[in-house]
């Protein structure tokens, strides 16, 4: 599916209460706030009391809560995209390794961009949700939803290609991290992760193997896998053809 529609992030406020705090400060004490209480934890009101001020000047610098979370988000893909512009010095892996120049500088461009919104969604367990929510609604969403386009633009895709593999590029990512954030939600806090791993292999293999032979058959690589292994192996999958795609383009 295409990211939302596009609309503006924020505008200046109109309310006769004064500004206390700076429009960063509001920001980033929002974002401390959603990820130690969630979106459904974060108020206005308790924002305004972090913050020691007043709540006219909070509604200073928005509209509403609605507003706030698009900005925090908007921050938070700004820094994703920061840290995709940094060399990351690494080498792909063999599978995606082609001759072409421009298609290998723009396959290591796909890789450090996705991965960096990945890591911030890891960071911040609320944001895969809100992007989903809200799509491409945001300066820095389009931006990076068109670093990703440009990218596949340089491999000679085409443009069809090219809305395919971008979407779906952003789907992967805000979709994992989203299922990632919502397996936390219903975990178990007085078990650790590896323990509730096996919990749940161990019930697999307690089923009936001429039903569940092939579940049975992952068990322990399911109860063993790590989580970010498991995302870069479905993103270079999502790369690889792509790469397919392109080296097709070129003959």
């Amino acid at each position: 599916m295409a990211p939302l529609e596009s609309t503006p992030p924020t505008r200046r406020r109109r309310t006769s209460a004064r500004a206390t705090h700076s429009l960063e400060k509001v920001v980033t004490t929002a974002i401390a706030m959603l990820d130690r209480d969630g979106i459904k934890g974060l108020t206005l009101r308790g924002l305004a009391a972090e913050l020691g001020g007043g709540l006219g000047s909070v509604y200073w610098y928005v509209d509403g809560k609605e507003e706030l979370l698009s900005l925090a988000c908007d921050t938070l893909v700004g820094e994703a995209l920061v840290r995709a512009a940094e060399p990351s010095g690494g080498q792909l892996p063999e599978d995606l390794r082609v001759d072409d120049p421009a298609i290998a500088a723009a396959v290591a461009d796909l890789r450090r961009t996705a991965l960096a919104l990945f890591e911030l969604a890891a960071e911040h367990r609320w944001l895969a949700t809100r992007l989903h929510t809200q799509g491409a609604a945001t300066d820095n969403a389009i931006r990076f939803w068109n670093r990703l386009g440009s990218a596949l633009a340089a491999m000679g895709l085409t443009t069809r290609q090219q809305f395919h593999g971008s979407t779906a590029i952003i789907g992967y990512i805000v979709g994992v991290a989203a299922e990632m954030a919502a397996q936390d939600v219903h975990a178990d806090p007085t078990r650790s992760k590896e323990e509730q791993l096996d919990a749940i292999a161990q019930a697999w293999l307690a089923r009936d193997p001429a039903d569940f032979g092939w579940i049975q058959s992952i068990a322990d690589e399911f109860r063993d896998h790590d989580d970010d292994e498991q995302f870069v192996a479905g993103l270079d999958l999502i790369i690889g053809g792509l790469v397919r795609q392109a080296l097709e383009q070129r003959g």
